[in-house]
């Protein structure tokens, strides 16, 4: 290989890594740009011309040149160039239509049997033909830029693909989530006194969730579980749902029914998020196994149904219900501490208290359960109450009683 060559493949070695480079529509324009300039320069043409096939509209689009014209390269049409050897330059005297466009060289594009575009060239401004040697050099850049573009096209394929998945998925959980509401509208316009008590489950579940460290999927998942868990209730009588004395056995039985009727409900939607039927479903089982529909005890239970449990708890601790007064936040706190390890699970209660904590003094930056209690509750008795509750269950503070009467840290 002569010298002349060695320093003209040197001067192109850039090509190698074209498509490690490229990550958007921009910098594979520049990029191609700042390649077209190395071409020109290397082979001294006095104008050239990179084109590429856009399959779709089955037409040649320019990517960048210097020297023609838009009326000069119209005269090219996909026809004439597939017709020509597969990334094999081709001179005017071989192919008259050339000189109609102007050029003195063109190398068709391909990888493997897909036309990719075409490379074009005009006179040397030296006046001197090309070479043998010139025209084995553009057979090497041709391939080089036919792989590039082929590149560059499937990876544009491959991101309109993914936009449009995320189009649809994104309409999808629009979908998910307008349906959810509707649900949740219904249950509180057949309970006057659980108005918007899903809404505020969906939010402690997902607070308390993202807290644990759980990822954004997993946290919209426990957020539609909260909203959904009581579904059921659209089954169940109005009369019932809102009876002010005391329920016979027949009618606690009835009223129980109500998260298997969720479960049945929700398990018939294809959810994009995992366990949201189980979550709904166990909502009122007890770490005991005292709770129902099944007796469940903790080692059957995961974290997103002690979540839930603990978070419908609490809000209706501190709502009004037909048949008692709501709580004040610290007397439903004391609540849920005594019920520690027959009915919550420590590791949830500590968590509820940390964000909870965490909002009263402002170091979070979009408080969700902070806004749904009481406006006139005194924050100072609370977070005092707070205080003493996360330092008693934080594992630091006796790790070892912790573990042995929670099972988990």
């Amino acid at each position: 290989m002569s010298s002349e060559l060695k320093k003209a493949l040197y001067n192109i070695s850039a090509l190698a890594d074209l498509g490690q480079e490229i990550t958007s529509e921009n910098a594979f324009h520049e990029k191609m740009q700042a390649v077209f300039y190395v071409i020109t320069g290397t082979f001294l043409a006095n104008k050239g011309a990179i084109l590429s096939y856009d399959r779709s509209l089955k037409k040649l689009d320019t990517l960048t040149q210097k020297g023609f014209t838009s009326a000069d390269l119209a005269h090219l049409g996909p026809e004439e160039l597939t017709a020509l050897g597969k990334n094999e330059p081709c001179l005017v005297k071989d192919a008259l239509f050339l000189a109609v466009v102007g050029a003195e060289v063109l190398v068709p594009l391909w990888v493997r049997d897909q036309f990719i575009g075409a490379l074009l060239l005009g006179d040397k401004v030296t006046s001197t033909p090309y070479t043998p040697e010139d025209l084995e050099l553009l057979r090497i850049i041709a391939t080089q830029i036919a792989i590039t573009l082929n590149h560059h096209t499937l990876f544009m394929d491959l991101s309109e693909k993914l936009e449009e998945n995320q189009r649809l998925y994104e309409e999808m959980r629009r979908i998910y989530h307008g349906t959810i509401q509707a649900f949740a509208a219904a249950i509180d316009a057949k309970d006057a006194y659980t108005q918007n008590h899903s809404h505020r489950v969906a939010k402690y579940s997902s607070a308390i969730a993202r807290e644990l460290g759980w990822n954004d999927h997993d946290i919209e998942g426990i957020y539609v579980a909260g909203y959904l868990h009581d579904v059921g209730k659209l089954a169940i009588s109005n009369d019932l749902l809102n009876k002010v004395g005391p329920f016979t056995p027949e009618e606690i039985e009835e009223i129980r029914k109500h998260s298997t009727l969720s479960h049945n409900i929700a398990a018939k939607i294809k959810f994009p998020w995992k366990n949201v039927e189980d979550m709904v479903w166990h909502h009122h089982e007890r770490l005991d196994g005292h709770g129902y529909p099944d007796a469940l005890v903790r080692e059957d239970l995961s974290d997103g149904v002690r979540i839930i449990t603990l978070a419908d708890s609490f809000d209706a601790m501190t709502s009004k219900r037909p048949y008692r007064e709501k709580m004040d936040v610290q007397t439903a706190l004391t609540e849920l501490r005594k019920c520690l390890y027959s009915q919550f699970d420590t590791k949830i209660l500590l968590v509820l208290c940390k964000v909870l904590d965490k909002e009263i003094k402002g170091e979070l930056p979009e408080p969700e359960i902070l806004p749904n209690l009481d406006k006139n509750s005194d924050l100072t008795i609370i977070s005092s109450l707070l205080e003493g509750i996360i330092a008693e269950l934080s594992p630091t503070q006796g790790a070892a009683s912790f573990l042995s009467a929670d099972g988990s840290a």
